[in-house]
């Protein structure tokens, strides 16, 4: 029989002075285990036969967890208390971490609930996230993509406004500055602005990460994603998505598409990164192409990204919205800013005739006597030039790319382009008018996307 046992025998049985020395001089369970605080994987490793968030807990006089009698500091059997393990759901407590719960409501351990404010059970943030509480909001913490609304768990563990912006380079490398210098203003490329008619719209292009982000989600097999009937998408559209990462890259790569061949004889401006295949190959690698705005992607791919994201392409009216402030100006910067612009030049307002040039270029990239064969090095990531922004703040709403369109398949706006295209208030299809697609596929260099949200 134990001492603390024998004690209390003795008390029971009157002898005189017995309960004051045992209490001075309790035995403890586990004399040679560690003190408070050292590191533990399980309670046999203490003193105090408990261990807590991989550390000892103290050991407190006449307390053992193990023996099936509430003593020391314990709120109830072998529970509770400094120095025994937290309490189940429905025992007694006296604080919050008496509770395995971290729930203490009127002296008894309560279950998790959605609505306790508390971060617990399998929730992500504070009665959020996990299998019970409900999603998650944006740049809340997260484990995974089914703790967010967006259904998107960036790779800093916060919820992304939307799913294709998970990743850093590409997902939250937008705006201001270089990535890397300390004056840097960047957030998340899915970030939105929200017009007079309650048209939400992407404060950015997108980029070629995001576009990875969603290839990648699927492992290419965008035919499964479209499956499910997104909104905005139309069945007869699938057949032209692909069903594999090989089918993804191809799309995606050069494929007869003008501008987009890395060769020596083709001077082509791929952004979307794709390993080496014969003489084609980016020069830039995959981290540096993934920040800038896509290209050399088909109309249908690019209506996907949009549609993965919960939106659609923007209608050519829209963007001549976002270009004129909703028809008050020629150029969107004017609502503040009504100096000379002159469009066939370099301009600080916006990315076109080659304006912009990407830091630190490899030292092995090929050249020829007209510059990079690579020509990504003239694309920029979105929102370099805040000074271009419209009125609400949507950024680069002219140049680094003409834009796809919601209008018809194939079709595009001319909001001018990082090369040197012009401005248009009409739309043009693509591949142009008198070349068959089967000789020229769609994409090209010098298209991009934005989304829209209704």
């Amino acid at each position: 029989m134990s001492q603390y046992l024998s004690c209390l025998t003795l008390a029971v049985l009157g002898v005189l002075g017995a309960a004051a020395a045992c209490a001075s001089d309790p035995e403890e369970p586990n004399p040679n285990g560690k003190d408070e605080g050292a590191p533990c994987s399980e309670g046999s490793e203490c003193r105090s036969l408990t261990c807590r968030d991989g550390k000892c807990t103290a050991y407190v006089a006449g307390g053992n967890p193990t023996d099936k009698v509430k003593n020391g500091a314990e709120t109830d059997v072998d529970c509770g208390g400094r120095a025994a393990p937290a309490c189940a759901d429905g025992k007694a407590c006296a604080v919050a971490s008496d509770c395995a719960s971290a729930i203490c409501t009127g002296g008894t351990c309560r279950a998790p609930s959605p609505n306790d404010g508390i971060k617990n059970g399998d929730e992500s943030d504070v009665d959020c996230g996990g299998t019970k509480a409900p999603k998650c909001g944006t740049d809340k913490p997260c484990n995974g993509n089914a703790d967010c609304q967006s259904d998107g768990c960036s790779h800093a563990k916060k919820c992304a406004p939307h799913p294709s912006c998970t990743g850093h380079f590409g997902g939250d490398t937008c705006g201001p500055g270089e990535t890397g210098e300390p004056d840097a203003k960047h957030e998340s490329c899915c970030a939105t602005v929200t017009n007079d008619s309650g048209l939400t719209i992407g404060k950015y292009l997108v980029t070629a990460g995001r576009m990875r982000a969603f290839i990648e989600r699927y492992s290419g097999n965008l035919k499964q994603w479209a499956a499910t009937s997104p909104k905005a998408w139309k069945d007869e559209w699938t057949e032209e998505l692909p069903s594999s990462i090989e089918e993804a890259n191809e799309l995606l790569g050069p494929a007869r598409k003008r501008g987009c061949s890395i060769t020596t004889d083709g001077k082509g401006t791929r952004t979307y990164f794709l390993p080496p295949f014969g003489q084609d190959k980016n020069d830039y690698p995959q981290d540096v192409l993934d920040e800038k705005v896509l290209n050399c992607v088909p109309w249908h791919l690019a209506q996907a990204l949009c549609a993965f994201d919960g939106g659609r392409l923007p209608t050519n009216n829209e963007i001549q919205a976002m270009i004129s402030n909703n028809g008050q100006h020629d150029y969107p910067w004017q609502f503040h800013d009504d100096s000379h612009f002159e469009e066939e030049g370099q301009d600080d307002r916006l990315v076109s005739w080659y304006s912009y040039t990407t830091p630190n270029p490899p030292a092995d990239i090929r050249k020829d006597n007209t510059g990079p064969l690579d020509r990504s090095f003239w694309v920029p990531p979105p929102g370099r030039r805040p000074k271009g922004a419209n009125a609400i703040g949507v950024q680069d709403a002219l140049g680094a790319m003409l834009n796809w369109v919601n209008d018809e398949p194939f079709t595009f706006a001319w909001t001018m382009s990082w090369e040197e295209h012009e401005r248009k208030t009409s739309t043009s299809t693509w591949p142009t008018q008198g070349v068959p697609r089967d000789r020229e596929k769609n994409g090209y260099y010098a298209i991009g996307a934005r989304c829209v949200f209704e």
